[in-house]
């Protein structure tokens, strides 16, 4: 087991709306090890980007932590004031957004974005923080960056646009790197280019890498373990072998039925998840799954299930993993050749 780097506790978020109070994140716990990469994937809605938001601190008004622990290099962040955090944010914690066209500001060059990083943290005058702009530009793939470096936003290409996220966020070298939907918007040609730059840099620079995204697909050759979120709590916990080939929970599997295959009949239909995600303003006292669940069973709707161990780092939050609950037979289709 390696050295945790980032540990959640118990972590509970919550907007507080003229409506009530969405309780966004329900107390959930997950880890991240120095140099490992791991991905936490579900639904829209389901908590993840929250989840993201509050690890750095960046919840807007009316979102507030309401409880846990957000432990990074054993030291509890949760209390950090603001001036603290911008110590850490960029430096030893750094985050690509969803969109990069809204994250980067259109009236600064790309280069002019990445050097304010990099002065602020590592205290370089101009001459020198230009030169590692553009060596950033470079390692991310931007052909000519000597040139490109004085360009704008809206004169990079979308994929572009995203490296040159990445080339912002890793400026500093941190030590976490947060993903936020990072191939969004972006062709399969692109999006592979991207998750692969990524792979690549996390090897070369031995960041540590939280993927979040909706597609089970974007994190199988990026991850090692995979966080299946839905309803504000954490549904699975798994390595990428045991989510893919062995999933013991409905949702998972449900997840993993909805992904495209080639090797599909031509005219064989997906299977959807029915229904529709829960009302976090008045979340369910059970299993948040319940209602759209195939295997439903009394229980699930009267009591939050605990988690149970399934195999040695692999658990899940399911009443069907009760040793006196019936067995569930359901096959994901997902062959082993196809997740390397």
């Amino acid at each position: 087991m390696g050295e945790k780097l980032l540990e959640v506790k118990n972590l509970k978020t919550s907007f507080f709306t003229h409506l009530g109070e969405v309780q966004a994140v329900r107390g959930i716990s997950f880890h991240i090890d120095k140099g490992e990469a791991i991905g936490i994937v579900g639904e829209s809605g389901s908590g993840k980007s929250v989840t993201s938001l509050s690890v750095m601190k960046l919840l807007q008004y009316p979102g507030k932590i309401v409880g846990g622990e957000i432990l990074f290099k054993g030291k509890d962040i949760v209390n950090y004031s603001n001036n603290k955090m911008l110590k850490i944010r960029g430096n030893e914690i750094a985050m690509i957004f969803q969109d990069p066209m809204t994250s980067l500001n259109p009236v600064y060059t790309i280069g002019n974005q990445i050097m304010e990083v990099i002065i602020r943290h590592q205290k370089l005058n101009k001459k020198k923080a230009r030169e590692k702009a553009i060596e950033m530009l470079k390692m991310v793939g931007i052909p000519s960056p000597e040139k490109r470096i004085d360009n704008y936003p809206h004169e990079f290409s979308g994929g572009m646009r995203q490296r040159a996220m990445i080339a912002i966020a890793l400026s500093c070298e941190p030590d976490l790197l947060i993903a936020d939907e990072p191939t969004t918007a972006l062709d399969v040609t692109i999006q592979d280019q991207i998750l692969k730059l990524m792979k690549e840099l996390k090897e070369r620079i031995d960041t540590s890498i939280i993927l979040i995204t909706h597609d089970l697909g974007v994190v199988a050759d990026v991850c090692s373990r995979i966080v299946v979120m839905y309803g504000g709590l954490v549904m699975e916990e798994g390595s990428s072998r045991d989510i893919f080939f062995n999933p013991q929970h409905p949702y998972t599997m449900g997840l993993l039925k909805s992904i495209p295959r080639l090797d599909l009949e031509e005219k064989k239909r997906l299977i959807p998840i029915p229904g529709t995600p829960p009302d976090l303003l008045k979340p369910p006292i059970g299993c948040p799954f319940a209602d759209r669940c195939p295997y439903s069973m009394k229980i699930c709707k009267m009591k939050l299930p605990e988690f149970f161990e399934v195999d040695m780092g692999h658990k899940a939050s399911c009443w069907l993993l009760h040793p006196e609950s019936p067995k569930m037979k359901l096959s994901t289709g997902v062959r082993k050749e196809e997740v390397k």
